[in-house]
């Protein structure tokens, strides 16, 4: 048999602040992961000419910590991060039940981000 519970308190309940992530609609971005601060600085001055707005990770367990908070629109993940470690956090971004939605897109070294991908970016952003 059940012990009769009773309520701890009389006072009315406050409803508390809600934590609220961005999602695609309400903030479309790009997340670019590189290694080196001359191809991060160079990708994001590519990327915010374009009107773009742009999140910088240094690594990819800081991809994945960043990727999963704000859920780009957008992942790129250059090779200035090591074949290895692109390796490891594409499968990490694709199996997260967060993250598995968003593209991931391997960026070549010393290549700039193609003008097709911007102008696709550019256009769901101004969409939304």
């Amino acid at each position: 048999m059940r012990a009769a519970t009773s309520k701890v308190s009389g006072s009315p309940t406050r409803p508390t602040a809600r934590l609220v992530v961005p999602t695609l609609s309400q903030d479309p971005h790009v997340l670019v992961a590189a290694c080196d601060a001359g191809v991060r600085e160079a990708r994001e001055r590519q990327l915010r000419a374009s009107g773009l707005r742009v999140r910088l990770a240094r690594t990819g367990f800081e991809a994945i910590v960043k990727a999963s908070y704000y859920l780009p629109s957008l992942i790129l993940l250059d090779a200035s991060l090591g074949s290895e470690e692109v390796e490891e956090t594409n499968r990490l971004l694709a199996t997260c039940p967060s993250t598995a939605h968003i593209p991931i897109v391997r960026l070549t070294p010393r290549r700039r981000v193609p003008r097709r991908m911007i102008e696709h970016l550019t256009a769901v952003s101004s969409v939304l």
